[in-house]
C-alpha cells in the first residue's frame, strides 16, 4: 500500500473512532448483515424482495392494530385486560419472525426442502390431522384444534405449507424436469392431496379444503397441465361441492342467507346483516380508528373472522381500498420473486405460497361482503389467531427464501459480481478490491521509465492527493521535463506558419544537392 493510502485509512480509523463516519462499517471494519444481504444482488431481483418485506411489515404491524381495535370491549367483558389479546397476538407475530429469518438465512435447509424435507414435514402434517381427528377440542361442531396448554394448535393451517412443498416437488419432476414418470404422478400427488383434503373435510373444514384444492388446481396449471384435465377436475369439485351442500343444512343455509341477508336478519342473516350495516356506517373515510360501534358486543367474531367489517367501519371505503392495495401488491411481488426463481420448484413454491394466500384473502372479503358464501376463514396476518398468523408468517418465510435463492447464478450475474465498485477492504460481495477490466498491462519505456501504476504517491481508491500534487506541477509545456520513450511525441512548433512550410531533413538536402549536380553535368 502506499503512503497515501495508510494515511487515509488511519485518518479513516480516527474518524470512525470519533464517531463522524458514515456508519457504512460497523466497529469491527466489516459490513453489516443489511448491506452484506444486498451487495452484489441484481435489481430485478432485489426490488421484488424489498417490495414483499415491506408490504409484509405494513400488514403485520397494520393487523396487530386492528386486533387491538376490535378485541379490547371484548376482553374487559370478560374481566382480561384491553390489551390481552393484542399481547397475545403480539407474541405470535414475533414467533413467526422468527421462523421467517430461519427459512429465508438457514444454510442447507433449502436443499433439505427440495429433497425429502417436503415429504417429512408432510408427514408430520399429516400425522397432525389423524390426531385432531382423534383427540382435538371440538367446538362450533367441528373438531380441529389441539389444545397446548399455552396455545391452541389448529393443523390444518400448517398443512398449507407442507401441501405447497409436496406438490412443487411433483409437479415440477413431472412437467419440467422430466424426471418421473406419470403413473409416479398420479399415485403420488393424487395419495397426497386425497389423504390430506379428506381429513381436513371431515373435521369438517369445507373453508380450508376449498382453499387448498383450488391452489392445487392453479398450481397445475402453472406447471403446465392440461385444459382438459383441469376442466374434468374443475367439474369434480363443483359436483363434491353440491353434494355436501346438499348433505349439510347449514351449509345450505348460508347460500340462502348469500341470496337474501335480510331475510332472517336475527337468525342466520345476524352476522351477515351486521357487516353489512358496518361498511355502510364507514362511510367514505371512515369514523376512525377505535371508533367502530360494531365491536360492542354487537358483531360475533369481531376481531377474528369478521375484523374486516371493523376495518370497514373505521377506516371506510378508502382505507379498506388501500388495504387491498397493499395485500395486492404484496402478492404480485411474491409472483415477481417467482418468476426470478433459480428452479422450476422455486417457482412453483413461491407460486403456491401466493396463491394460498390471495386465495384465502379473497375467501374472508367476499364471505364477509356477501358476495359467496360465509366459510369462517381469517384474514390472512390481520385476523386475530395464532396458527394462522404462524402459518401465513411460514409462507411468507418460503416466498422470501426463494428470493434468496435467486441471488446471481447464471452466466452473466457470475461475471456482472466480478466488477469491482468497492476498495479492497471490503467484504460485502467477492468481486472487491480487484480490477474490473482484468490484469493490468503496463508499457515499458525504452529508457526504463517506472510503471504509471507503481509511480509514488499514485492511488486508485482516492484522486485528492493525486489532484493536489498535479496543482504544483508546472503548467508550461516547455517547463515540463521530457521522459525518455520509444513513442515521442511530435513536435509541432508554437508558429503554424512554421507547421506549413516544407522542411528538409539533411539527408534529402545532401541527395537534392548531388541530384542537381548531376544535371548540371549532363547539360
Amino acid at each position: 500500500m502506499s503512503s497515501y493510502g495508510a494515511e487515509t485509512t488511519d485518518r479513516g480509523r480516527r474518524v470512525r473512532a470519533d464517531g463522524r463516519a458514515s456508519g457504512r462499517r460497523d466497529s469491527g471494519g466489516a459490513y453489516g448483515a443489511g448491506e452484506r444481504l444486498i451487495a452484489g444482488v441484481p435489481a430485478r431481483i432485489m426490488k421484488p424482495r424489498l417490495v414483499f418485506l415491506a408490504c409484509l411489515v405494513a400488514i403485520v404491524a397494520f393487523g396487530l392494530l386492528m386486533v387491538y381495535s376490535a378485541s379490547a370491549v371484548e376482553a374487559q367483558s370478560d374481566g382480561l385486560a384491553p390489551t390481552h389479546y393484542l399481547e397475545r397476538q403480539a407474541l405470535f407475530a414475533i414467533a413467526g419472525a422468527a421462523i421467517i429469518a430461519v427459512l429465508a438465512l438457514a444454510p442447507g435447509l433449502w436443499s433439505w426442502m427440495a429433497g425429502r424435507g417436503s415429504w417429512i414435514l408432510w408427514c408430520i402434517a399429516f400425522a397432525l390431522l389423524v390426531f385432531v381427528s382423534a383427540v382435538g377440542i371440538a367446538g362450533g361442531g367441528a373438531r380441529r384444534w389441539i389444545n397446548l396448554g399455552f396455545f391452541t394448535l389448529q393443523p390444518s393451517e400448517f398443512l398449507k405449507p407442507a401441501i405447497i412443498l409436496i406438490a412443487a416437488k411433483l409437479i415440477s419432476a413431472y412437467y419440467a424436469e422430466r424426471t418421473i414418470d406419470g403413473n409416479y404422478f398420479t399415485t403420488r400427488f393424487a395419495a397426497v392431496v386425497l389423504l390430506s383434503l379428506v381429513l381436513v373435510f371431515l373435521q369438517p373444514d369445507m373453508g380450508t379444503t376449498m382453499i387448498i384444492a383450488a391452489t392445487l388446481l392453479i398450481m397445475l396449471i402453472l406447471g403446465g397441465i392440461s385444459m382438459r384435465v383441469v376442466g374434468l377436475f374443475i367439474l369434480a369439485v363443483v359436483l363434491a361441492g353440491v353434494a355436501m351442500i346438499a348433505f349439510a343444512p347449514y351449509r345450505l343455509a348460508r347460500f340462502t342467507v348469500l341470496l337474501d341477508p335480510w331475510a332472517d336478519p336475527f337468525g342466520d342473516g345476524y352476522q351477515a346483516t351486521l357487516a353489512i350495516m358496518a361498511f355502510a356506517s364507514g362511510g367514505l373515510f371512515g369514523r376512525g380508528i377505535g371508533n367502530s360501534t360494531m365491536k360492542y358486543m354487537y358483531l360475533p367474531e369481531a376481531h377474528n373472522d369478521y375484523i374486516l367489517a371493523i376495518i370497514g367501519e373505521e377506516l371506510g371505503f378508502i382505507g379498506t381500498l388501500i388495504f387491498f392495495a397493499v395485500f395486492l401488491l404484496m402478492i404480485a411481488s411474491a409472483f415477481r420473486i417467482a418468476e426470478q426463481a433459480p428452479s422450476p420448484f422455486a417457482r412453483l413454491v413461491a407460486q403456491g405460497c401466493a396463491t394460498i394466500l390471495a386465495v384465502q384473502f379473497l375467501v374472508n372479503a367476499l364471505g364477509i361482503l356477501s358476495v359467496i358464501p360465509m366459510t369462517g376463514k381469517t384474514m390472512p396476518f390481520i385476523s386475530y389467531g395464532g396458527s394462522s398468523l404462524i402459518a401465513s408468517m411460514i409462507l411468507a418465510g418460503l416466498i422470501l427464501r426463494v428470493s434468496m435463492e435467486s441471488n446471481p447464478h447464471t452466466v452473466y450475474d457470475a461475471r456482472r459480481q466480478e466488477f469491482a465498485v468497492m476498495s479492497a477492504e471490503d467484504e460485502s460481495s467477492s468481486h472487491t478490491g480487484r480490477s474490473t477490466a482484468g490484469d493490468v498491462h503496463v508499457r515499458r519505456s525504452s529508457a526504463g521509465a517506472q510503471p504509471a501504476s507503481r509511480r509514488e504517491g499514485f492511488s486508485v481508491y482516492d484522486g485528492a492527493q493525486e489532484r493536489r500534487r498535479a496543482a504544483d506541477r508546472p503548467t508550461r509545456r516547455e517547463d515540463r521535463p521530457r521522459r525518455a520513450s520509444s513513442y515521442d511525441r511530435v513536435d509541432l512548433h508554437a508558429d503554424a506558419s512554421e507547421r506549413l512550410r516544407p522542411r528538409r531533413s539533411p539527408r534529402t538536402d545532401r541527395s537534392g544537392s548531388n541530384r542537381s549536380r548531376r544535371d548540371r553535368n549532363d547539360r
